[in-house]
């Protein structure tokens, strides 16, 4: 039989078959489409600490925490600025010191966990209560997974001072924390929570005399802290209050 011949045959048993004589005499295969880039997956977090009660700080020279919301609103606007560094989708992340704001509020009879979380759905960021402070480093460790979604922006407003971050200052006890971050915990934090390039800051008082340094060995990466107290008096974000005051690294 020719070749001739057995190509006709070939090409009328594809057209009964339904299928193109073209498509069936070629080896060729469909190319799919094409694949989008991975957009590397970052992630912002900010952390508030909770204020003391005015029972303990009313009469004293050096009164702590007037307005409830020092550490809230300063959030709201650090949030703000940071929004031009957002890639599509990302939203920020923060964590706020439940039982400060719970007491507080108890205090004022008010419901100041209703009002933090209606600020936080008007400036559109996931909002995480939590209760302890190890509910801090098992999120930085584990709430995303790190190997993919490093955190890339870490910020703290609250009370501090040179080894801590006190996030119940003056709210359990009178002059006293009982819920801290102390530098000897950074070492709970895995390596890889952070970024290489990761950029962070306390805004707390005396950060910048110890926990930064602490910080930066333990992760690599600087956190700008304040050498003397910062000040939230003025609304907005806390200026440094102290005579010879500076950021440092």
């Amino acid at each position: 039989m020719s070749h001739r011949l057995l190509s006709c045959l070939g090409a009328a048993l594809c057209l009964l078959a339904g299928l193109s004589p073209i498509f069936a005499q070629t080896d060729a295969v469909p190319v799919a489409a094409p694949v989008p880039a991975l957009v590397p997956s970052r992630e912002f977090v900010i952390v508030s600490g909770g204020p003391a009660l005015r029972t303990f700080e009313r009469d004293k020279r050096a009164s702590h925490d007037k307005y409830w919301g020092n550490f809230i609103d300063a959030a709201l606007l650090r949030f703000k600025q940071l929004q031009s560094q957002l890639q599509p989708g990302e939203k920020i992340t923060w964590l706020v010191y439940r039982p400060g704001y719970r007491q507080r509020g108890a205090e004022m009879v008010a419901d100041l966990l209703d009002e933090v979380m209606a600020r936080a759905n008007k400036a559109d960021v996931n909002l995480l209560w939590f209760d302890r402070a190890p509910q801090v480093v098992n999120y930085l460790n584990r709430g995303k997974d790190r190997k993919t979604t490093p955190v890339v922006v870490f910020e703290y407003f609250g009370h501090s001072n040179k080894a801590c971050f006190l996030f119940d200052y003056s709210n359990d006890i009178d002059g006293m924390s009982v819920d801290y971050l102390h530098v000897r915990d950074l070492s709970d934090i895995s390596q890889n929570a952070l970024a290489s390039d990761a950029t962070s800051k306390s805004w707390g008082c005396h950060s910048g005399e110890l926990f930064s340094a602490s910080w930066k060995k333990r992760f690599g990466t600087p956190m700008e802290g304040a050498i003397g107290k910062t000040d939230y008096s003025r609304g907005g974000l806390p200026f440094l209050s102290s005579e010879g005051g500076r950021w440092n690294q």
